[in-house]
């Protein structure tokens, strides 16, 4: 790799064997590595790593529902936790529509009888969204609901990522 003057960021997202009913599901997923890379790159000052790449490696033991926001939240968390610089912390919630109801951070039984899925990443004291996946059919009205719900989870999440961030912070100088 040639000289850089700004850091790199390599994102690995896989699944142990047993973590889903059907074994072996999903060992490696490419597609989850690249949506958290996504996510994560513009939250982290790459600028302030020269010659340096990060590297986020997100193990599934167990898998629920809702996987991926799971991963980016605590992915971001991590990062911070080392002593990454950063802008703010990353915070993902997902919504699923079945029918007309709407379902935040479903479980896997969920999704299987979901109609669409909605997912937000975003930096929440920037205000700043840095990852939206939208898939199946949503009316106009049922997505800025879904995406409002998501954005006020984002908020009370990114809170809370906080909070845990300073608690961990005090307990060790302790």
């Amino acid at each position: 790799m040639m000289y850089s003057d700004v850091g790199r960021l390599n994102c690995n997202v896989s699944y142990t064997n047993f973590a889903t009913p059907v074994r072996g599901q999903g060992s490696d997923n490419k597609e989850f590595s690249s949506i958290l890379h996504k996510a994560l790159e513009g939250a982290i000052i790459l600028d302030s790593f020269p010659k340096t790449t990060v590297d986020v490696f997100a193990l599934v033991l167990e898998s629920g529902g809702s996987d991926l926001p799971v991963v980016i939240s605590c992915a971001s968390l991590a990062l911070a936790d080392a002593g990454i610089m950063m802008y703010d912390l990353v915070a993902s919630v997902s919504v699923s529509c079945l029918g007309k109801n709407l379902v935040i951070d479903p479980i896997s039984e969920e999704e299987s009888y979901q109609d669409g899925s909605l997912m937000i990443t975003c930096m929440p004291s920037r205000n700043e969204i840095t990852q939206l996946t939208i898939t199946g059919e949503w009316s106009t009205p049922k997505i800025h609901e879904a995406m409002e719900l998501c954005l006020d989870a984002c908020s009370k999440l990114g809170k809370i990522m906080r909070s845990c961030l300073k608690e961990t912070a005090s307990a060790s100088q302790e």
